[in-house]
Order: C-alpha cells, then sequence, then structure tokens
C-alpha cells in the first residue's frame, strides 16, 4: 500500500507512473497544503485553483523532479512561489488602477465628474479582477500594455485564437457586468428618491 511509504519512495514511485502513488502525496499533503494557500489569498476558489495547480505540475514534472530537502518543502515552496506570483499580478492591477485614477486628476473635469470617473474606474477594475486568471491577465497585457494578439499569443503560449477568444469572453463579461451595474444604480436612485 503506497499510504505506508515514506515521501521519497513516494516520489520514486510516481517517477515511474505509479498513481496510487500520486494519490497518496495528495493525501498527504493536500489538506495541510490548501489552509497554508487559503491563510495567504482572499479567495476560497484560487485558494483551490493554486493547489490543484501545483499537483498538476507535480505530475507533470514528475519525471525531472529533483528535491533539494524533502518533497514537504518542495511543495511549500512552489505554493509561495505561486502566491508570490498572484500578488505581483495584483500588484500590477494595482498599478493600473492608480494610473487610470491620476489620469482623471489632471484632466480638467468638474468634481462631479471627477467623483463619477473614479467610481466608475473603480467598478471597471473590481469587474476585471473578477475574471478568471488567465483570462485577466490576456485581457490586461491586450487593453494595458497593448500588445497585439500575436504578442500575447507568444508571451503566454498560447494560440493567437485562444488569446481572441479570452479577450472577446472578458469583454462580454464585462459588458454583462456594466449593464447590471448600471440597473442596481438606478434601482438604488430610484430607492433612494421614495425615501425622500
Amino acid at each position: 500500500m503506497p499510504a505506508s511509504y515514506s515521501d521519497n519512495e513516494l516520489v520514486s514511485m510516481i517517477k515511474d507512473d505509479h498513481y496510487a502513488a500520486f494519490d497518496t502525496i495528495y493525501e498527504r499533503y493536500g489538506e495541510t497544503l490548501y489552509l497554508f494557500i487559503r491563510s495567504k489569498l482572499d479567495s476560497a476558489e484560487l485558494s483551490k485553483d493554486v493547489l490543484q495547480e501545483l499537483f498538476i505540475g507535480l505530475w507533470e514534472k514528475r519525471h525531472s523532479l529533483v528535491l533539494q530537502h524533502s518533497l514537504k518543502a518542495y511543495l511549500f515552496q512552489a505554493a509561495r512561489y505561486r502566491i508570490i506570483d498572484i500578488y505581483r499580478k495584483n500588484a500590477t492591477y494595482r498599478k493600473y488602477l492608480y494610473q487610470l485614477i491620476e489620469h482623471f486628476d489632471v484632466q480638467p473635469h468638474s468634481v462631479a465628474e471627477t467623483v463619477e470617473n473614479k467610481s466608475r474606474t473603480q467598478d471597471l477594475f473590481e469587474a476585471i479582477n473578477h475574471l478568471p486568471d488567465r483570462m485577466k491577465e490576456i485581457f490586461m497585457l491586450s487593453r494595458f500594455e497593448h500588445l497585439s494578439i500575436e504578442q500575447i499569443s507568444t508571451h503566454l503560449g498560447l494560440s493567437q485564437q485562444t488569446v481572441k477568444n479570452q479577450i472577446s469572453e472578458a469583454l462580454k463579461i464585462l459588458r454583462s457586468m456594466y449593464v447590471k451595474l448600471k440597473l442596481i444604480l438606478l434601482i438604488l436612485s430610484f430607492s433612494f428618491l421614495f425615501l425622500w
């Protein structure tokens, strides 16, 4: 039974494509890793995605896997790298938000227009931030880094059609969110009027 094997034995077994050994590694470390990842990220769904990516990566790299220390240390280090990558991407997201807000600050608008523009910008970026990770990355490279479909395709190792589809789907989602937001604001403004 793989459950009785040491981590080093399990790693040797997965190098020989032993699925039960892989399952044992997941059972041994999956929950602890998830709790660690979840403690660092706001989203349960994103935490599950990161955990899944870690184990997919482990399986894909099994033949070339070289452990400097323990399997546990390897898995936790991989989780840390992924979390740092997510933070870095979110920092990029915040940078774009601040740039847009600064843009509105220097334009000659009335105070009401400036406040409304800032609010819309933040709403837009909130909506972008809720896109799936890969879709958000592609959309931001397209709209904020001004990369072409071909450049994004090369940069991310995706087909040009996939990039086009992701941008198209992102725009569809954002339009839908924008319509819902406008409707909610309209309902709120009517509710506010009837309170008086």
